[in-house]
């Protein structure tokens, strides 16, 4: 996958490599197509990184689209605006529920985060399994999420 950036320039927003054995293997599909876009950008080493859009009661909203497909489309992965609702053991990171697409009110919890900002251990729930086509148990632990917020204004 290209990247572009360097840690420094993250700036504020959720950053977060999927899981990296999952990145491996589709940076070496013969018909990888990739794109980020609408506020997502692929930055060093290989990770996604979401612009803040607006945080409030409890929700940190980001804002960006990632859609990674191989195998003819047979693979197929969207990670859009995702959101953080966060609880006192860490929070839930959800995104757009591609089953309703283009809907993009209805939400797919996709992991379960766990510890505090701004790296948090993530998780994949029961439902989450289907953005990776079913291939990943549910609890397996995904690569961490870092969450930069701005400071209050």
């Amino acid at each position: 996958m290209t990247e572009t950036g360097d840690r420094d320039e993250y700036g504020t927003g959720l950053t977060w490599g999927l899981k990296r054995s999952f990145i491996s293997y589709v940076s070496r599909l013969p018909d990888l197509r990739h794109a980020a876009v609408d506020g997502a950008s692929i930055v060093r080493p290989s990770l996604l990184h979401f612009e803040f859009a607006e945080y409030a009661n409890g929700v940190a909203k980001f804002k960006g689209d990632v859609r990674i497909a191989g195998h003819g489309n047979l693979l197929y992965v969207m990670i859009t605006d995702p959101w953080v609702e966060f609880t006192a053991e860490g929070g839930v990171l959800s995104v757009i529920d591609i089953q309703y697409w283009p809907d993009r009110d209805r939400r797919l919890p996709l992991a379960t985060l766990r510890g505090g900002a701004p790296e948090l251990r993530a998780f994949l729930t029961e439902e989450g399994r289907a953005v990776f086509g079913d291939q990943y148990p549910a609890g397996i632990e995904l690569d961490p999420v870092v969450i930069r917020l701005p400071d209050p204004a």
